[in-house]
């Protein structure tokens, strides 16, 4: 009985680990990259590991003084649901910045993250 129980609880785990009830959207890809050193940056495109809801994601662009930067509303790029694009108002002067995204994915479940990257002189 406790063997048959045992193979039943570890079907079970084994079974909900694989459902795509517990799938988040992972930033798989950034441009500018992470960590990067760029010349310069018109957008900010993050590549999740499914699709994003576009009306409830969003990236905030800070400079390393602690400035936001004012960028466009964030939208999906219409050949991959997947990216998330986010226009720069303005050129960036050289520096670094921080992204701090956050994004809801098709499923409705929510994932956030931050990273930085360098425009160069």
């Amino acid at each position: 009985m406790k063997s048959a129980l045992a193979r039943l609880a570890a079907i079970l785990a084994l079974s909900l680990a694989d459902s795509p009830a517990f799938a988040h959207a992972q930033l798989e890809k950034a441009i500018p990259a992470v960590g990067s050193t760029v010349a310069a940056a018109s957008e900010i495109r993050l590549k999740f590991s499914e699709g994003i809801e576009p009306k409830f994601s969003g990236v905030t662009l800070t400079a390393a003084g602690g400035g936001a930067r004012e960028t466009g509303a964030p939208s999906v790029d219409p050949a991959d649901p997947s990216v998330l694009v986010v226009k720069i108002a303005k050129p960036l002067a050289p520096g670094v910045y921080s992204v701090k995204w956050r994004a809801v994915s098709t499923d409705t479940h929510r994932t956030q993250g931050a990273f930085e990257f360098t425009v160069k002189p």
